[in-house]
């Protein structure tokens, strides 16, 4: 049986059993009931320092589920940006995916690690000079009570060298979700 969502023109704000966006990368417009639920992600802010000239891995909190078991249904970008500051980076096509953990480490995928990417699959931008990108897919994540409830915007590449001090990002991050206690 297919899960009827009541999300449409007629969007509902809500604040049951919502999580908690990171505030200062992402703030969050909350809609659906208390079960399902549909939390847009709006992004701000920069990337942690890129070191450059070396694969690296990292990541920014976005948004934490409330506690209890969630399953995410849908996780979508719809025009997120990564946008250099330092002229450095431009032309890196980086993998950019949402996980539950923090990407780190001297990695230039986020496929080595599970849960770098187990939310959206790293995706590959064409550049970090501001072109919007869109990417989307169907899940299956269920997040026990007892697993991590974050949500990463994680990125990794092996950066070009000099790397940029606070790239920007911009755009939305969109989950579908079900609170099932």
């Amino acid at each position: 049986m297919a899960i009827k969502y009541p999300f449409g023109n007629d969007e509902a704000t809500n604040t049951f059993n919502v999580g908690t966006a990171s505030g200062t990368y992402a703030t969050a417009a909350e809609y659906g009931d208390n079960v399902l639920h549909k939390t847009v992600l709006t992004l701000a802010g920069a990337l942690p320092a890129i070191a450059g000239g070396a694969n690296l891995a990292i990541g920014r909190l976005l948004y934490t589920f409330p506690a209890g078991d969630i399953r995410i249904h849908t996780a979508a970008l719809k025009g997120v940006t990564i946008t250099q500051t330092q002229g450095n980076i431009t032309a890196d096509t980086p993998d950019l995916g949402l996980g539950t953990v923090i990407a780190s480490g001297a990695v230039a995928t986020l496929d080595g690690t599970a849960t770098f990417e187990n939310i959206l699959t790293g995706q590959t931008m064409n550049n970090c000079n501001g072109t919007a990108e869109n990417f989307g897919v169907g899940s299956t994540l269920y997040i026990k009570a007892a697993d991590a409830h974050t949500v990463y915007l994680n990125v990794a590449d092996g950066w070009a060298a000099s790397g940029d001090a606070a790239a920007a990002i911009g755009g939305s991050v969109i989950l579908t979700w079900e609170y099932l206690g």
